[in-house]
């Protein structure tokens, strides 16, 4: 079974909207631009608990209650035989008239809720069937319908409380009419035990002081014929009643309360499977995971992460997160960016991960998980013109990143992978880039225009052909080197307009390379500062890029910064800051 599309109409800041889905699906945004209630749809529409209170007027788009609310999740059922899930859900499904095998393997399922104006609240009201224009009514039997013999959702929210859980669950979780024969010998051993512990525990003194006075005071003010005894909760709720989890290191006697928050839930997150499985074995189960990130070392968010998308208990999944650390393993999923400007309207940008994210992430880096949570992001080459610009923008615009601006090296050029994504979510991307030239094997006078080749391809136009440089064998490295940077120059003079298309789609071009550009703004200060003669500085700077660059920055100031920042050579800083509209 595939989970395949979610449509919202007219439920609480989605107007109309229409969700690509896969089974694990990652949702995020900034705050309070509707992740929260995107998971409330999927509750309104799975879980009999949520909808059994009906929809509210605040569930209604801008209190619309003249339009219906509509949720609507679509299914692909064409792995029937290869997925046991798919084959509970059609023998639940056939009969009825709601599935016919000639209407394909496309099935929807849908809550309605119009708004009754009398009793002021909205019923929600099941359909599903193949066919979308004629949804039948599903059939129910007091608060749950036939879905909910289906579907099992599980919402664990970021405040999770393991003593409340485990609690809840320690009657389920430990039997006491179990079968086996050696656990009720133990356990009518361990009752005849308790009940002589309570009984030596009444002939205490202290205790039984105690229960005179209290008895005492209780007639004075109410006279019946009674006594007030004290008794162990063990003796009256069963020994099951005082379990609670501890840890038991290895090698050590000594028993640790589960005390620490991020203990606690990755407990908690424990106990949850175990229950599920236990419980809910005959159904489909979908898990709805808020923040889960709460509470979380970093540590344990990777590991959490590891397990999120790895293990087969989470085969149908909903995580909204903040944490980039929560999508470290991530692959194969669904990213949904929610997004609202006036935190009114929401829209949502998709982007599927591909299972080969599983290695291109080793190629890529693993930062690309944390470029998905601003609005726009800077997309450089290396560690030396990172550092170059986070000093620069720590001086001139220190909140760059609570603007919404991200600046994520790429350790070479790989930027398409990167642009693809980030662009399919609505993430604005800058792009800065070297104008490389690059030899070709065999042929030491052609040459080929990397840097700007590179940048036609991310805009998908046609490449520029090959240069011919005067060299031979004779040619020395000194002559090479300045002859090329001539010809940089020279190219970017040629391919003025070319260069202009770049700007317009935010991919920025050296006219030589990061240094260079530097230079021409702020030469005689990085002379001074790196104490080097002015034609020595950019090879000064290139020779161990990133150790002489932190070097220089630690020299500059707001002036210098400020001159960098202001500089049309350097604009992907200011564009990466500015937001249209």
């Amino acid at each position: 079974m595939i989970l395949k599309k979610l449509d919202i109409n007219n439920f609480r800041n989605f107007n109309s909207i229409s969700i690509e889905l896969d089974n694990k699906n990652v949702v995020f945004g900034m705050n309070d631009v509707g992740k929260t209630n995107f998971l409330y749809a999927l509750r309104f529409l799975l879980d009999k608990d949520i909808r059994k209170n009906g929809f509210m007027p605040t569930d209604y788009h801008r209190h619309n209650t003249k339009e219906k609310i509509q949720i609507t999740l679509t299914v692909d059922l064409s792995d029937f035989y290869e997925s046991e899930d798919t084959k509970k859900f059609v023998s639940e499904t056939r009969d009825g008239g709601v599935r016919t095998s000639e209407r394909g393997d496309i099935f929807y399922i849908r809550v309605e809720g119009e708004y009754n104006e009398e009793e002021v609240f909205g019923e929600p009201i099941m359909k599903w069937g193949d066919n979308l224009e004629d949804l039948k009514d599903m059939p129910f039997r007091g608060t749950s319908y036939s879905i909910d013999n289906i579907f099992k959702l599980v919402y664990i929210n970021p405040l999770v409380d393991l003593q409340k859980l485990f609690e809840k669950n320690r009657r389920y979780i430990f039997d006491e009419n179990s079968s086996e024969k050696e656990d009720k010998e133990l356990i009518d051993k361990i009752n005849k035990l308790t009940k002589e512990v309570n009984d030596q525990i009444g002939n205490m003194s202290i205790i039984n002081n105690f229960q005179n006075d209290i008895t005492d005071e209780y007639k004075k003010l109410n006279n019946e014929e009674i006594s007030i005894e004290i008794k162990s909760e063990m003796a009256i709720n069963g020994f099951f009643s005082d379990l609670m989890p501890y840890i038991k290191r290895e090698n050590d006697d000594n028993y640790y309360p589960t005390s620490g928050d991020g203990r606690r839930k990755i407990l908690s997150y424990s106990l949850l499977n175990y229950i599920n499985k236990k419980k809910y074995d005959n159904k489909i189960v979908i898990y709805l995971l808020e923040e889960p990130e709460n509470n979380l070392h970093r540590s344990m968010q990777i590991s959490l992460s590891k397990q999120l998308f790895d293990d087969d208990t989470y085969k149908y999944l909903f995580i909204s997160t903040h944490s980039s650390q929560i999508l470290y393993e991530m692959d194969k999923a669904m990213l949904i960016r929610i997004h609202s400007k006036e935190k009114i309207e929401c829209n949502s940008y998709l982007y599927k991960i591909e299972p080969t994210y599983k290695t291109d992430k080793k190629k890529l880096n693993r930062e690309f998980s944390n470029a998905l949570f601003y609005e726009s992001v800077l997309l450089i080459e290396g560690p030396s013109e990172r550092i170059l610009f986070e000093k620069i923008l720590d001086e001139v615009n220190p909140d760059y990143e609570q603007q919404g601006g991200y600046i994520l090296q790429v350790s070479g050029t790989y930027f398409k992978t990167y642009i693809r994504a980030l662009k399919s979510l609505d993430i604005k991307v800058i792009v800065k880039t070297d104008n490389d030239l690059r030899g070709k094997k065999g042929n030491i006078q052609e040459y080929e225009l990397l840097g700007i080749n590179r940048c036609c391809d991310l805009i998908n136009i046609d490449k520029i052909e090959n240069i011919i440089m005067p060299f031979n064998s004779e040619t020395k490295k000194e002559d090479k080197l300045t002859k090329l940077k001539s010809k940089k120059k020279e190219l970017y003079k040629e391919h003025e307009s070319l260069i202009n298309k770049f700007k317009q789609n935010n991919i920025y071009l050296s006219e030589i390379d990061l240094e260079n550009d530097l230079f021409s703004i702020i030469g005689p200060k990085m002379s001074e500062y790196l104490q080097k003669e002015e034609h020595k500085v950019v090879s000064y700077l290139q020779d161990r890029k990133l150790f002489n660059m932190v070097e220089l920055i630690e020299h500059l100031t707001f002036d210098d910064c400020e001159a960098v920042y202001e500089d049309e050579k350097f604009k992907c800083l200011k564009e990466m800051v500015r937001f249209d509209g």
